[in-house]
């Protein structure tokens, strides 16, 4: 039984069962206030606020992870080939390794982003990888490459799954769709401003005794390590507890619209409040792994986006090799981005308005393998702008579900599995990139037919993937609600009316 103490603490009593607590505790919780009232009015405004001056932040944070993991396809269409010596064989190898370091990281860094808390941790590694990006102006060749790669990879891990955690901090569990799409368009945000950037920063070829992919890397390497340090020193811990530095603190939400947003959280799924400030122990994993309704999402995350890394390693030189010049197959990428942005969004808040999630989950994954199979099967005299299409409807697909899938996740889990479950379900996605950095072959060039073809039937696969689980939780776990409804747990909008406290 859960109860809530005039105080703000939550306590609970127990059961025998639960490994994940051997006593009853009680969890003092900054901010939850059991007796304040609110009504839609004041909800509002306090979400604002969140949607105001905790997202775009972190959207900001995320384009800049994006640009870092990315702009090496951009760097790809100037000179760095000859520079350097390197060929598609040796910017694969690059790009595996870059995913190899994600991976070995996502779970002991997301592991400890939820014992100090994102808001602290994540800044620090944005520094870091900020360091190694910019560092990448002075590689000399093929091992240069893969080193600043892989240390690029291995300081990003834990970063996805560590901000949809905080993000989970100020939103209920049937908000979160439309809140992580927002977060996941981070991808498409870079991809429609990373274009005309490169275009920018690569035309500075020359000056300084520098290449145009050289002050690519400096410049966002550089602005990356800026907005870590602006980062840690603006998220908050959470909505009523901000940073405080030499004893003064000054707070995004007033002390009620604070109360408001971490009442109306812990009322709508308890689960949050029962490990606050908790480590993550050996137990947990353990449990993550043993719930059958982790796998669904892994699958279907890894086989949806196998399609990503190569598409957005070579989507220039594609572009490139239709007939454009460099500069305006870098400004043309941009396009599909825009595109991509406004569908995810528009997928996910349908989702979150219908409270459905099996189906516009397999919506967006089929999306892209339409793109894929319009690129591969076009005939070789059709036009290069109906060719471009292709490239356009293709990168609008790429990952257009994943931020559904990921809350939909999220609310099936108890608290206490998500930062294991996120972190295994955002690895899978870079899993991905091992067979994906494979597709795309020399010989295959400038087409790439038989990996187009391979990614749609993965995207495919994975649309049937995440429809059986549809029918999976119709029959075992509620439909598509998540722990709030299966626990009757109180999941109103609000609770009471508009008075004051």
């Amino acid at each position: 039984m859960d109860f809530v103490s005039e105080k703000g603490s939550l306590s609970r009593t127990v059961d025998k069962d639960e490994s994940f607590l051997d006593e009853p505790m009680t969890i003092e919780i900054p901010g939850y206030n059991a007796n304040i009232q609110f009504g839609p009015k004041e909800t509002q405004k306090a979400l604002l606020k969140v949607d105001l001056l905790i997202l775009p932040p972190i959207v900001l944070c995320f384009c800049f992870l994006q640009f870092d993991r990315t702009n090496i396809g951009n760097a790809l269409t100037d000179s760095l080939r000859n520079d350097i010596n390197i060929g598609n064989k040796e910017v694969n190898l690059a790009q595996t390794l870059f995913t190899v370091g994600f991976i070995i990281t996502e779970l002991p860094f997301n592991i400890i982003s939820k014992y100090i808390g994102p808001e602290r941790f994540l800044p620090i590694t944005m520094f870091l990888w900020g360091i190694v990006t910019w560092s990448q102006i002075f590689m000399k060749n093929s091992a240069g490459l893969c080193a600043t790669r892989f240390f690029i990879g291995a300081l990003e891990g834990g970063y996805i799954p560590g901000f949809a955690l905080y993000i989970s901090k100020f939103y209920t569990n049937q908000e979160l769709a439309f809140r992580y799409a927002i977060f996941w368009a981070a991808n498409s945000f870079a991809g429609a401003l990373g274009g005309p950037l490169s275009i920018g920063l690569l035309s500075l070829g020359g000056r300084g005794g520098l290449r145009g992919w050289q002050w690519l890397f400096l410049i966002e390497g550089v602005l990356t390590c800026f907005l870590g340090v602006v980062a840690y020193l603006y998220f908050p811990h959470n909505a009523a507890r901000p940073k405080s530095f030499f004893g003064k603190s000054y707070s995004l939400f007033t002390q009620r619209e604070a109360s408001i947003l971490v009442t109306r959280v812990i009322n709508n799924d308890p689960t949050k409040a029962l490990r606050y400030g908790k480590p993550v122990l050996p137990s947990h994993i353990l449990e993550t792994f043993r719930d059958w309704r982790l796998y669904g999402h892994l699958v279907a995350a890894l086989l949806s986006m196998v399609m990503i890394s190569p598409m957005n390693t070579y989507a220039p030189s594609i572009i490139k090799s239709l007939g454009f010049t460099s500069l305006q197959a870098n400004g043309l990428n941009s396009v599909g981005s825009i595109c991509a942005l406004i569908w995810s969004v528009s997928l996910a808040f349908s989702s979150d308005k219908l409270q459905e999630r099996g189906l516009h989950i397999s919506i967006g994954y089929l999306w892209g393998a339409v793109g894929l199979l319009w690129l591969a099967l076009a005939p070789a005299n059709v036009g290069k702008w109906i060719l471009y299409g292709g490239v356009v409807w293709t990168q609008m697909g790429m990952g257009s579900a994943q931020a559904i899938s990921a809350a939909w996740l999220t609310s099936k889990m108890e608290d206490y599995k998500r930062p294991i479950a996120l972190a295994a379900y955002v690895m899978c996605i870079q899993l991905a990139n091992f067979p994906g950095n494979q597709l795309f072959r020399t010989q295959d060039a400038p087409r790439y037919k038989y990996g187009l073809i391979v990614a749609a039937s993965c995207a495919i696969a994975a649309a049937v993937v995440i429809l059986v689980w549809k029918l999976l939780y119709r029959l075992f776990d509620g439909g598509d609600s998540g722990v709030e409804a299966k626990n009757d747990l109180n999941t109103s909008e609000d609770r009471g009316t508009d008075v004051n406290v």
